[in-house]
């Protein structure tokens, strides 16, 4: 297999969630990842992005968030950097899931996903970027 590379910018926009998942799709196919690694990477991608929209942009105004994939044969490595607040979502505690799910309290479930999909997880966050750094071996 070859190394393929994927390259999207967004607005910070939830109405954009569903274009930037049909491109993965679209990527995945070229990259010929199995049907459960094209889920679980676009859960782990949509949850990051959606965290990043709620937290990152306190105050309403628009931003720019990047997503880049690079993969090959072994591995995929995704990062996602934007220009929001300062935030780091790996940074939330996870849910206990030992709870019974009417127990739980909502939300913390999407993060916990995150670091169980991917194998290594990063935050940085300078000159005004937050930058996630996640890695996948195939």
């Amino acid at each position: 297999m070859t190394d393929h590379h994927f390259y999207k910018q967004i607005t910070n926009d939830l109405e954009e969630l569903p274009l930037i998942a049909e491109a993965i799709e679209l990527f995945a196919e070229q990259a010929d990842w199995s049907a459960v690694i094209v889920m679980q990477l676009n859960l782990v991608i949509e949850e990051l992005i959606v965290n990043t929209i709620n937290y990152g942009y306190t105050n309403g105004r628009t931003g720019q968030i990047q997503i880049s994939i690079n993969t090959n044969s072994q591995c995929i490595l995704l990062e996602i950097t934007d220009d929001g607040d300062a935030f780091n979502p790996l940074d939330k505690a996870l849910p206990d899931t030992t709870l019974e799910i009417e127990d739980r309290p909502i939300g913390g479930l999407g993060i916990f996903l995150v670091k169980n999909y991917m194998d290594t997880y990063t935050y940085t966050y300078s000159e005004g970027q937050n930058c996630l750094k996640l890695s996948k071996q195939l």
